[in-house]
């Protein structure tokens, strides 16, 4: 019954015994007024923005995911958090540091890179510390974009900007065999984990380690110590396609297995209780006039496509964001390029290595023109701990996030993408402007437990 609650205490502070709603009911809830002319203060809400206030807070669970058998096992959880801070498995820097650029050695050295090193625990949204604005994130080499926050991530549908994964625990897989993050493999990844975390692996997985990943063993040719599947079918096979078919399986679920339990430890990283939750539950003193002025332009303008607990629509929209800075690669089209590696992966939801097949989730997904620069809408809890902001790091504040909105996107030019049709200026004069920035920062929750930013690899 929360939504007969909602903002009382404003309500009932503005208006004596009686919660003032102004007469609007048959607005739409997702664009409303951002000033009733019955209204008489910053708390005061119309119908419809409560309404949409009612879909904002709180936060709630974090949904199911049955393509994890182990997704809310504690063991698994806390075997992830030792593997997303263990460098031990991460292969040759490409690109090292030069005194400006953030690199984690000398190019060449190994064992430099772990998942927390573009994840940094130094931030509250557990984002890249290192990304520079007009700039990619750089692991064993510059990537292509700027790595996304970890907190409140297993909220998303879809990971990563263009949707590339369907699952939480298939995108570590990637990121451990890219060349330019982790730049490993999954002969790697499974040597490592019998090698230090065999005992905790075991307890969790109905599978043990094969014994032959033991170096000493002998029959440990079964397993070379590098390797992953070749690039294209017509690559000259490697020490991956050299090994027998069976083998080939044992270290593709061993890797399923790897990226399971990081998603595990993702999904303990939520953050909630924001000033925001507070004032919506009726602390009116929670936030500040500016942001809850602020909060009536993003109820008028931004609730469209963040919405939701999480203030995203999990859905994907070309906002036009121009290519440039740099290292930001000159053509990115999000979606569109997305969708052929992910109906391709023998680790997507439908694949073998899902612990639920029948999910359904890529149905009748395919790709399309009109998906060319859609790109995920990104939730804005903790936003004001995220930046830089966009897919690839092009705007360094919210400021510059809010100025691009208003001044209604980007110009997509001849490019080919179709920008979305809601994506239109905003008119908010400098005033507007920094409520609305004020009201971002409200967002920010509670911080995540020390323990579970504590390094705990071996």
């Amino acid at each position: 019954m929360r939504s007969q609650t909602l903002l009382a205490l404003p309500f009932l502070v503005a208006c004596g015994d009686s919660i003032h709603v102004a007469p609007d009911a048959t607005s739409d809830a997702s664009t409303p007024d951002t000033a009733s002319p019955d209204a008489t203060s910053v708390d005061d809400f119309t119908l419809a923005e409560q309404m949409a206030l009612d879909r904002l807070t709180p936060l709630g669970a974090v949904p199911a995911d049955p393509t994890n058998a182990f997704a809310d096992d504690a063991r698994a959880a806390a075997l992830g958090q030792m593997v997303f801070f263990d460098k031990s498995y991460s292969g040759a820097l490409v690109v090292g540091d030069d005194g400006t650029n953030g690199g984690l050695g000398v190019a060449g050295e190994t064992g430099k890179v772990a998942c927390a090193s573009c994840h940094g625990v130094g931030g509250a949204a557990l984002d890249d510390q290192r990304s520079k604005p007009n700039n990619v994130s750089l692991g064993t080499n510059f990537t292509t974009r700027n790595a996304h926050g970890l907190v409140n991530s297993a909220f998303y549908a879809w990971s990563n900007w263009g949707g590339r994964f369907d699952s939480m625990w298939s995108l570590p897989l990637a990121v451990a065999e890219n060349g330019a993050t982790l730049r490993s493999t999954r002969l790697q990844v499974a040597h490592m984990l019998f090698a230090k975390y065999r005992t905790e692996y075991d307890a969790i997985f109905p599978v043990a380690l094969d014994p032959a990943l033991d170096p000493n063993a002998a029959d440990a040719s079964r397993f070379p110590p590098i390797g992953k599947p070749k690039a294209a079918p017509t690559d000259p096979d490697g020490a991956f396609e050299l090994m027998t078919p069976g083998d080939r399986t044992i270290v593709n679920r061993i890797f399923a297995n790897y990226g399971k339990a990081l998603a595990a430890y993702f999904r303990t990283l939520v953050s909630g209780d924001a000033p925001f939750d507070r004032y919506v539950a009726g602390d009116r003193a929670a936030i500040s006039d500016s942001a809850k002025r602020g909060l009536h332009t993003f109820l008028a303008r931004c609730v469209g496509c963040h919405d939701g607990p999480t203030f995203s629509d999990n859905d994907f929209h070309a906002l036009g964001v121009p290519q440039t800075g740099l290292h930001v690669p000159s053509t990115d089209l999000g979606r569109f390029q997305d969708i052929p590696p992910l109906l391709a992966s023998a680790f997507n939801t439908s694949g073998v290595f899902s612990d639920d097949t029948t999910t359904n989730k890529l149905a009748g997904l395919v790709q399309q023109d009109s998906q060319r620069g859609q790109f995920r809408t990104k939730g804005l809890r903790d936003v004001a701990a995220s930046g830089p902001y966009m897919h690839s790091g092009q705007l360094a504040t919210l400021a510059d996030v809010v100025e691009f909105y208003n001044a209604g996107g980007g110009d997509v030019g001849s490019s080919g993408v179709v920008k979305d049709p809601r994506i239109v200026p905003l008119g908010l004069d400098a005033t507007q402007a920094m409520d609305l920035v004020e009201f971002l920062t409200t967002l920010t929750g509670e911080p995540i437990a020390a323990s579970r930013l504590a390094d705990t690899s071996k």
